[in-house]
């Protein structure tokens, strides 16, 4: 196993689940129940990431395709960047901002249950594009998603959970040393990312990666006007500004490779996965600095 192998499938997981299990410490079942009793950030919040993304990754392209030519390989790795679900890493990073973890968790999992059913239609609409055959077999392997988003999300979660209900004093006392600790592992896990990628990132051309920044910081500033014109509130706001433009970078670049077998088509989930971090790493020190109180309890 290299170093991008092991960086990918095993420091990486690692990383996340420790993070996640630092977002379960500050957690409390009522966490859960808000979302269900006040649901429209939660229908807000799925609308953007299911229906307003992929809008605004066509209407991108339409925007620099009037300048310069678009790639349909460069076109078609977006919209499938867009189809994607938010991954865990959008917990974590609502969790590090100040945003609602338990809204961005349930999020998450619903969304992930209906990607396979957008996806294929997404991509049989792309392959279209490309001149090929709209029926051209595809699935999504939604066992292995489920069950990595299990290990990875809910488990750190619930252990994190049951500890601090069992023991609320150490979980109060130690959340804020929990807290900064995940917020290091974050970066690492950014730079590791980031080096063991550089190569591909560099040779990947000025386009892909102007056209992903340009996603992921629309998709930002869309759900800020959307959730600020229904008079949500900040935590909520900030939560669907980040599960709206993070999205899961592993899972466009598998359909790439495994599903499509096309290298060139995951440079772009690739160069997203490494840009997006840019404005989401803006957002965090942003949240923080609305909501103080995160860095010091």
């Amino acid at each position: 196993m290299d170093l991008a192998q092991w960086v990918s499938q095993v420091a990486l997981p690692v990383c996340l689940a420790l993070m996640m299990f630092a977002m379960g410490i500050s957690l409390t079942v009522k966490d859960f129940t808000r979302v269900i009793k006040h649901p429209k950030a939660f229908g807000l919040g799925v609308g953007l990431q299911l229906l307003v993304l992929p809008l605004l990754a066509w209407l991108l392209i339409w925007l620099f395709g009037m300048f310069v030519s678009v790639p349909l390989i460069v076109a078609s790795g977006l919209i499938i960047l867009a189809a994607c679900p938010g991954g865990a890493t959008s917990n974590v990073i609502s969790h590090l901002a100040g945003g609602n973890g338990a809204l961005s968790i349930s999020m998450t999992a619903i969304v992930s249950l209906l990607t396979p059913f957008i996806l294929p239609v997404t991509l049989a609409f792309q392959l279209a594009l490309l001149n090929d055959s709209q029926d051209t077999p595809l699935s999504l392997p939604v066992a292995k998603t489920l069950m990595q988003l299990i290990v990875i999300t809910v488990i750190p979660v619930v252990i994190a959970m049951t500890l601090r209900a069992k023991f609320p004093k150490w979980a109060q006392r130690n959340e804020k040393r929990i807290s900064k600790a995940s917020t290091i592992l974050f970066l690492l896990m950014v730079l590791s990312l980031t080096a063991v990628n550089w190569n591909k990132l560099f040779d990947s051309g000025w386009l892909v990666a102007a056209m992903c920044l340009s996603l992921s910081v629309i998709a930002m500033l869309v759900s800020y006007w959307v959730s600020n014109q229904a008079k949500l509130e900040d935590s909520n706001q900030l939560t669907l500004m980040i599960e709206t433009s993070v999205q899961n970078a592993g899972t466009g670049m598998f359909i790439a490779l495994a599903l499509l077998q096309s290298p060139p088509l995951a440079t772009v989930p690739l160069m997203y996965g490494l840009l997006m971090n840019i404005p989401a790493i803006t957002l965090i020190l942003y949240g923080r600095m609305r909501t103080p109180s995160m860095a010091t309890s």
